[in-house]
């Protein structure tokens, strides 16, 4: 079980690196705001953010913990492509059960979110869960 130490979200870069993989992805990149995947030039790309946590148990008075963190990949492809379907495949094969590094495995679950059609994009959303534990300081 992957255990945070000094970066509550580490899980996101062991994530990127499953999500390069996923051949005929031209971009793959971090989102801080979900506003930014309307600027996005080169599809098909997939973006990932953090979307939250729930915790399991902890102990310790709360000190160690374990948790689930959620973190939401989105396909951007071009309103007319015929590769996405594909894409969203290949995407859920790449992290779906799979370890990275020392994290995982990857759990797909229900996305919170729809996808979502503009004039020249279509955005698909996948959502992704990873176990971990926290280790706080005693006091």
């Amino acid at each position: 079980m992957f255990e945070i130490k000094d970066d509550f979200l580490a899980a996101g870069q062991l994530l990127e690196t499953a999500l390069k993989t996923v051949p005929g992805i031209r971009h793959v990149k971090a989102l801080d705001d979900l506003a930014e995947i309307d600027k996005t030039n080169h599809t098909p790309s997939l973006f990932y953010l953090y979307y939250g946590e729930q915790l399991k148990e902890s102990a310790y008075a709360g000190a160690n913990t374990l948790l689930t963190q959620t973190w939401l990949v989105i396909l951007a492809e071009r309103k007319a492509s015929k590769t996405a379907g594909k894409n969203i495949a290949a995407t859920i094969r790449a992290i779906a059960g799979k370890m990275t590094g020392n994290a995982g495995p990857w759990q797909r679950v229900n996305t919170p979110i729809k996808p979502r059609y503009t004039s020249g994009h279509a955005f698909y959303p996948l959502a992704f869960t990873c176990q971990m534990k926290f280790k706080g300081a005693l006091t």
